[in-house]
C-alpha cells in the first residue's frame, strides 16, 4: 500500500499550516517561521534546495534530513523489521511489555472516540514532560482529531486500564512509512506501562501486516537531554539509522546570523532558563554552528 503524500498535504493545510512544494518535496511550518521537510522519510541533496523559496516570505530557518556528508551527524528512528516480535525488544522491555499487556487492552479505535476521551492525556503529557500547557489545548486536539479522521493513512491506537483511556497514539502513513507522530499517556495510568503495551502492539500488527516497509518515530530531537527517550525508542526495537541533518536560515540573516555569531548567541542563551522554545533555539544555533560547509556555492547563489 502507497498513500499520497497529498493526503498529508491536506491534512497540514486544514491544521492552518503553510505548505510548500519546492522541486518535488514539500515543506511545512510546524513552529512559526520554521520549515521543514517531508515525505519526513525523505534525505534531501543540500545542493539542490531552493532555501529563498523554501521560506519565501515568511520563514527564517529550514530543516531538513541530508547525507550524512552534508550535515550534522543525526539518526532517524526507524522500525522495519517484518517479523516484529518479543525478540525484537531489549530484555528489560520485554518484561515492561509483558506487564502492560496484561494490565491493558490494545486495539485501533475511531477518532471519535480520542476527542471524548483524550484532551486531558495531552496535558498530562506536557506536564511530564515540564512543558507548558496552553490555553487552547482542548479546542486545538479537537480539531486535531476531527481533521485527521478524514485523512486518508491516518490511524489511532489506544490503550485501555479496564474502560478508561490509559494511552494513544496517532500514525500516518506518508507512501509506504507509517509515521508515530503523536503518543500521549495518562499520568494515572503510567504503572501500567500503557506506552510499552501500545506501541509495541501497533508495530506487531502494523509491520507483519504487509502493506508498510517501516515505522518511522521521527528524527533525532533538536533538543538536547532527550536521551532517556531515545533508549525508551531502541529498547522498543527501534533502530538509530544514520542521517545527517541540516540547518539553513533566510538569506537576510547571513551577516548576523553566522557560525561566530551562533557561538555567542548560543552561551547568551544559557542565561535565559530552560523553556522548551530555548532549548530548541540553543539546538539550531548548535547544529548550525557544527554543520560542515557545502561544497557547491550553488546553495548560496539560490538563496541569495
Amino acid at each position: 500500500m502507497s498513500v499520497s503524500v497529498l493526503h498529508h498535504v491536506d491534512f497540514l493545510q486544514r491544521m492552518g499550516h503553510a505548505v510548500r512544494e519546492v522541486s518535488g518535496i514539500y515543506w511545512f511550518n510546524p513552529n512559526r517561521g520554521v520549515y521543514c521537510s517531508f515525505p519526513y522519510h525523505r534525505d534531501i541533496d543540500a545542493d539542490t534546495v531552493d532555501i529563498a523559496t523554501v521560506l519565501g516570505t515568511d520563514g527564517l530557518v529550514a530543516r531538513f534530513g541530508c547525507p550524512l556528508e552534508q550535515g550534522v551527524n543525526s539518526f532517524r528512528i526507524v522500525c522495519s523489521d517484518p517479523d516484529y516480535d518479543f525478540q525484537s525488544l531489549r530484555s528489560r522491555t520485554r518484561t515492561q511489555v509483558r506487564r502492560g499487556l496484561e494490565a491493558c487492552r490494545v486495539e485501533r479505535v475511531d477518532f471519535e472516540l480520542l476527542a471524548k476521551h483524550a484532551i486531558s492525556l495531552n496535558a498530562d503529557t506536557l506536564i511530564r514532560q515540564g512543558r507548558r500547557v496552553p490555553s487552547d489545548l482542548a479546542a486545538y486536539w479537537a480539531r486535531y482529531y476531527h481533521h485527521a479522521a478524514a485523512t486518508e493513512g491516518a490511524e489511532a491506537w489506544a490503550a485501555f486500564v479496564g474502560d478508561e483511556l490509559a494511552a494513544y497514539l496517532i500514525s500516518f502513513t506518508v507512501e509506504d512509512v507509517a509515521n508515530l507522530l503523536i503518543v500521549r499517556s495518562s499520568l494515572k495510568f503510567l504503572d501500567c506501562f500503557p506506552n510499552n503495551a501500545l506501541i509495541y502492539q501497533f508495530l506487531h500488527e502494523r509491520l507483519r501486516a504487509g502493506d508498510i516497509r517501516a515505522v518511522s518515530y521521527g528524527y533525532e530531537s533538536i533538543q538536547s537531554g532527550l536521551g532517556s527517550l531515545d533508549q525508551f525508542k531502541t529498547g522498543m526495537g527501534f533502530e538509530k539509522v544514520p542521517v545527517g541533518q541540516r540547518i539553513e536560515v533566510a538569506s537576510w540573516l547571513h551577516p548576523v546570523f553566522n557560525r561566530y555569531t551562533a557561538t555567542v548567541a548560543e552561551r547568551l542563551l544559557k542565561y535565559l532558563g530552560h523553556s522548551e522554545s530555548v532549548a530548541k533555539l540553543q539546538g539550531i544555533l548548535h547544529w548550525y554552528r557544527e554543520q560542515p560547509p557545502l561544497t557547491s556555492h550553488s546553495q548560496a547563489a539560490r538563496a541569495a
